[in-house]
């Protein structure tokens, strides 16, 4: 199984770790119950022991004790259980001894006569070179603190070792049977898990040789990591979607709104050029050419600024200053323009506020609302505007008197390149980028724009600054 892909690790991973853990229980239990079956086995015959101990107490002057060939077959049980016993006396010399037993394979040895002499009881294993090993306790009887006699009492080891090799077996049969299923088990849990997974890679593969930004994931309905990835995945692909549209929409009117100009310089320099002209027309030609080249100039300075936003290339040069100052700043050199149309600019209510930000921005986001009051306001209305502190923010509000924009163009008006009135618009110079940039620095401030308007009402523009606001670049 080539470990080149997640499913393949996953199941190699989880049937390692199974197989060490199968192997650590495999040999403790074979240890424990080992150990347990020994001792099994040497409980017995101390038991035993103690039996065959008590009835040479009863007849100790009996040596061998009557009928206890017949007592512990009978009670003993040697025939089923392949027990024997043989009773010494004092001086390590056979006094009696059960029938199945011989002594030349398993005699008393010197460890355990001297420990008998000093009163404690032996346990020893005897290996039989054509059966299985004999197991023997040897037990001491003492009188007045003299040994007497000697019990030893044996049997062969042939159920726990049977018991034992069994147990190996199974467990040399059943731990590589475990983890071959477990592989083959564990690797089709991966592939089922995983098989978003490949439909997420599967469809990633199709947008990116297709350029479908519309298809995918089915997200499943376990709302696991699968499904979390499947949404996540399918939220990115609406941005990009939308971003692409946007950037297809943005490049579409960017190139309308160059063509234009362009048109218009290269037909009057034709024009110009046809045939001899009087020095007038030629001034009045090259002035129009002028007015053209100032509009692009502008529509590209915007364009570059709205660029760099994107980016999270502008840094605001943020400092202490006095909103109020820059509104009545503005205010006062747009009555020149306003002026012209009989718009009055009317400061209704100014309030000093002191807020942290970048006043040359501040100032071009107050001049592009302002200036687009007075574009869309008939001859002899007005264009009211008021700043006021509420808390930790500053609210700016600038209200116009003109002709109002629908509920249909309200959610767009924010767009770049979009226009209520696209032929007033290019009359008056306007590219439908100024609210745009307005709402990007009002959003580095960490402020907000909102609007307000009903057809032959007029418009009203809110804007709220934080007074301490954080000051950096605007996120995209």
């Amino acid at each position: 199984m080539p470990l080149n892909s997640i499913r393949s690790k996953l199941t190699a991973w989880y049937v390692l770790l199974l197989a060490i853990i199968l192997v650590l229980f495999s040999v403790l239990l074979f240890y424990f119950l080992s150990k347990r079956l020994y001792e099994s086995v040497d409980n017995s015959l101390t038991i035993s022991a103690r039996v065959v101990a008590q009835s040479t107490r009863i007849k100790f002057n009996q040596t061998p004790f009557p009928g206890l060939d017949m007592f512990f077959e009978q009670f003993m049980g040697y025939g089923n259980l392949n027990k024997f016993y043989r009773i010494y006396d004092g001086s390590g010399n056979i006094g009696s001894l059960s029938k199945n037993i011989d002594p030349s394979q398993f005699p008393l040895t010197q460890i355990a006569y001297t420990r008998a002499l000093e009163g404690d009881i032996s346990y020893e294993t005897f290996p039989l070179s054509n059966d299985y090993p004999i197991r023997v306790v040897t037990m001491p009887i003492l009188r007045n603190g003299k040994l007497i006699n000697l019990v030893q009492v044996g049997t062969s080891l042939k159920a726990v070792m049977d018991t034992l090799k069994t147990l190996r077996n199974v467990l040399l049969t059943a731990v590589p049977t475990i983890l071959v299923l477990t592989t083959l088990v564990g690797r089709f849990l991966a592939r089922r898990s995983l098989k978003p997974v490949s439909r997420i890679t599967q469809t990633a593969g199709e947008i990116g040789s297709g350029a479908d930004l519309s298809k995918r994931i089915p997200v499943p309905r376990a709302k696991d990591e699968i499904g979390q990835l499947a949404l996540t995945f399918n939220t990115m692909m609406d941005r990009l979607e939308s971003s692409f549209a946007q950037m297809r929409q943005f490049s579409s009117d960017a190139s309308h709104e160059l063509r234009t100009p362009l048109t218009v310089l290269k037909g009057q320099s034709e024009l110009i050029l046809s045939k001899e002209r009087n020095p007038e027309e030629y001034q009045d030609v090259i002035s129009s050419n002028l007015e053209e080249i100032q509009y692009m100039s502008k529509v590209l300075e915007d364009l570059f600024l709205l660029s760099k936003s994107d980016e999270n290339q502008i840094v605001l040069e943020c400092k202490p200053l006095e909103l109020g100052l820059i509104v009545e700043e503005v205010c006062k050199h747009s009555e020149m323009i306003a002026s012209e149309k009989d718009i009055r600019i009317v400061i209704a209510y100014l309030e000093p506020a002191q807020i942290y930000g970048d006043p040359v921005r501040l100032r071009q986001m107050i001049w592009n609302i302002v200036q687009n009051g007075i574009k869309y306001t008939q001859p002899g209305g007005e264009v009211k505007v008021s700043v006021q502190e509420q808390g930790d923010h500053v609210f700016m509000t600038v209200q116009d008197s003109g002709i109002g924009i629908s509920e249909a163009d309200l959610p767009l008006i924010f767009n770049r390149f979009y226009r209520v009135d696209k032929a007033r618009s290019r009359q008056e110079g306007g590219s439908g980028l100024g609210l745009s940039i307005c709402k990007f620095i009002v959003e580095a401030h960490k402020g907000a724009i909102d609007v307000e308007s009903k057809l032959g009402e007029g418009t009203k523009f809110k804007i709220s600054l934080p007074k301490r606001g954080v000051c950096k670049p605007q996120e995209a």
